[in-house]
């Protein structure tokens, strides 16, 4: 009934060994171990574990990747990128963190309040 926390809440899960192919909505959040094939969105954080791959466009709030990725990614309000993680693929975001060891090809583009200040 509460509603506290339900940003971090992880409300579906595709496990390892698991694929699915189509287009995903979820309310919440989503931690992907298995292999998704076609279009993401997801209301709160999307989680990709290290054995978790997807391959299409994916719109979030926010994200935390640790496996790979193909296609273009929106986060709303923060994407990070964990060590060994791979994208294939354009990043639309506000806040951007990459940690040593991520393997990144494609275009970035970071917009937002505090985007545009110059110091």
């Amino acid at each position: 009934m509460g509603r506290e926390d339900t940003g971090n809440a992880i409300n579906s899960i595709i496990g390892a060994g698991s694929s699915v192919n189509g287009i995903l909505n979820i309310q919440g959040g989503l931690r992907v171990d298995g292999l998704v094939d076609g279009e993401v969105s997801v209301s709160a954080t999307l989680t990709v574990g290290h054995e978790g791959r997807i391959k299409g466009e994916i719109t979030v709030a926010q994200a935390v990747i640790g496996g790979t990725i193909n296609g273009t990614i929106r986060a709303e309000n923060q994407l990070e990128l964990q060590n060994g993680s791979r994208v294939e693929g354009d990043i639309f975001t506000r806040s951007l963190v990459i940690e040593e060891g991520v393997f990144f090809q494609g275009h970035c583009s970071m917009s937002g309040k505090e985007g545009s200040q110059k110091g």
